[in-house]
């Protein structure tokens, strides 16, 4: 049997180095603490430790103190409603919300008082803003939709608050023309509304302004108004004019511009444009007042308004 054998090397011995006393770490250890001592950072850590293990509660504020912390009079409602109430033009008062700076602001109101009502959860969440004056009262509202959007709604006339608020031109409404109608040998149609009446029916412009263009078309009679807020329309085939009209004459909503042709089923024509571009009556109407009559009238028996 072989048998192998390897060179004995013996034992290794092992080798000690002589460690170096780390004096230049100590010194600049010292000098960074002393530094530190120096500014002041040991006291303020000490302080910031302290603070967050001795932090007070904070303070939970109710309904009633943040009416009268606003310079507010506070009043308890029903169906779990809070209400606060501010004199308009008080130096002392701070009104807490966008809105409400908003609806104080407004000038020629002759509004003394201002009302704030929302749920007693919620305080800036406001339901209700009335003006309340000697001889006025206006109500906004804010009214929640099916798809849990919020309007503000101006009560008088249902539009968006703030914003523009047309109204109807004619008593009957715009006759619809949907998404695939056929325009074929009606291209007038392309940027008009038609609206059909009674007789002589009158017309009133959808906003007040002033008179660009006026005279007479294919159509019947016809003007043209500047609305204010890069909003224009044209109303054309008129069968007469109520009042004479001129270029630069002021129109108001509630003042019939004309009226419709003399026979039993008459009709006009309607061009809105908003920032030069064309857009549908229904879709106009539709985007200032969001919520149908009948929501407000649900919101208000609701909440007791």
């Amino acid at each position: 049997m072989a048998v192998e054998f390897s060179e004995y090397r013996g034992k290794r011995k092992r080798s000690f180095r002589k460690r170096r006393f780390p004096l230049l770490r100590i010194l600049l250890l010292v000098s960074l603490v002393s530094g530190a001592a120096a500014l002041g950072l040991f006291q303020k850590v000490a302080e910031a430790i302290s603070s967050r293990v001795n932090k007070p509660a904070a303070v939970v504020m109710t309904w009633e103190t943040l009416c009268d912390s606003s310079g507010g009079v506070y009043a308890e409602l029903k169906k779990g409603l809070h209400e606060c109430v501010w004199n308009i033009g008080d130096t002392a008062v701070k009104l807490p919300t966008p809105m409400l700076r908003y609806v104080a602001s407004m000038r020629n109101t002759g509004a003394s008082r201002i009302r704030w009502v929302s749920k007693s959860e919620n305080f800036t969440e406001g339901l209700l803003v009335k003006l309340e004056g000697d001889s006025m009262s206006h109500r906004y509202m804010q009214v929640v939709k099916n798809d849990s959007v919020r309007y503000w709604i101006d009560e008088e006339n249902g539009c968006l608050f703030p914003g523009l608020c047309p109204r109807r031109p004619l008593g009957w409404a715009a006759v619809p023309i949907s998404v695939n109608f056929d325009f074929e040998g009606q291209d007038s149609l392309l940027t008009k509304d038609v609206f059909c009446g009674e007789s002589e029916s009158p017309v009133y412009p959808v906003l007040s302004g002033v008179v660009l263009d006026v005279g007479k078309d294919s159509f019947g009679y016809f003007v043209e108004i500047d609305h204010g807020d890069n909003v224009m329309t044209r109303t054309s085939g008129l069968g007469f004019w109520s009042t004479p009209l001129s270029v630069g004459d002021s129109v108001y909503a509630d003042v019939p511009v004309g009226r419709l042709m003399p026979q039993d089923s008459a009709m006009f024509f309607l061009t809105v444009r908003r920032n030069g571009l064309f857009v549908r009556w229904n879709d106009f109407y539709g985007y200032t007042h969001p919520v149908d009559s009948a929501s407000i009238a649900i919101f208000k028996k609701r909440n007791g308004f």
